[in-house]
């Protein structure tokens, strides 16, 4: 009984002379800490709405939130995983750049566009009358092809067909000229240009003929850069080595299709040819 009264609070002067009621405090409740052989780190409940992920349940998949509801914390931890790997993925991911390559160099590119705007100065229609007086000349079996077959060699230059033939080669290198800086379409434009090609065989056309138009246009290009810009000359071989390639593809894969009657298929741009129509030396002291 002294134990259990010593144990009572006793009550102070003004409680006992003013009969004042001692006010009940309730005493603040510290959440309980939770071991960290549970979470595997160390961490404390909150009793706000918002809830925190402990590190161990987010690696685990395991629903780490105050409130014990799995259904709301399974597509955060499943989204900011997708984040995540995606992050990882475009950092080790290596930067792919689309380059298209080019038959010439940028600098081979203006070389060759200021040649042109020389060479036309003297006139365009001189530029392509000599081109193709060269190629007749050199080869003169080419003339049924063109109905020239008949008009003497002095005449050439003033015949209404030769001249207008004459345009088309320089409509054609004006045409690449400012289409230079795009290959794919200078290469669909000349072997589309290839297939049309394949119905003038009817009047004697050969491929091996090409070789011919381009010794001469690198001729003319020599004669009118008086020997002097080797790197403008190794341009225009290039360039018309390229027009003469794509070509010769588009004319192959139209006969191939047109003779065996099979899918379109590509050849071998270069082959050996043997037959009546061989390419001729061509004595270029004679222009």
């Amino acid at each position: 009984m002294g134990a259990d009264q010593s144990k009572r609070v006793k009550p102070t002067l003004a409680e006992t002379r003013y009969k004042i009621e001692r006010p009940n405090v309730k005493r603040k409740v510290r959440p309980p800490k939770i071991r960290e052989d549970e979470c595997g780190i160390e961490c404390t409940m909150s009793q706000s709405p918002s809830c925190s992920y402990m590190e161990g349940s987010v690696d685990s998949g395991v629903d780490a939130r105050s409130d014990g509801d799995p259904t709301e914390v399974e597509p955060n931890i499943q989204a900011l995983s997708l984040k995540s790997t995606s992050y990882e993925s475009a950092l080790s991911r290596p930067l792919m750049v689309e380059k298209q390559t080019h038959f010439l160099t940028r600098r081979e590119r203006i070389l060759l566009e200021h040649s042109w705007k020389k060479c036309k100065k003297t006139g365009p229609e001189h530029v392509g009358s000599k081109i193709f007086l060269m190629v007749l000349t050199a080869q003169p079996d080419i003339k049924p092809i063109f109905g020239l077959e008949k008009i003497p060699q002095g005449r050439l230059k003033y015949d209404p067909r030769f001249r207008q033939h004459a345009l088309v080669f320089i409509r054609t290198f004006d045409y690449v000229i400012k289409n230079i800086e795009f290959p794919d379409k200078l290469e669909q434009h000349f072997e589309n240009l290839g297939r049309r090609h394949v119905a003038f065989q009817g009047r004697g056309f050969h491929p091996i003929y090409w070789e011919t138009f381009a010794e001469c246009m690198t001729q003319a290009a020599v004669e009118w850069e008086a020997h002097k810009q080797r790197l403008t000359l190794s341009a225009w071989r290039t360039l018309v080595t390229t027009v003469i390639t794509s070509m010769r593809r588009g004319f192959d894969e139209e006969n191939g299709k047109r003779k065996y009657g099979l899918l379109p298929r590509r050849l071998p741009s270069s082959y050996s040819y043997s037959g009546p129509h061989q390419p001729r030396r061509i004595n270029f002291a004679r222009f």
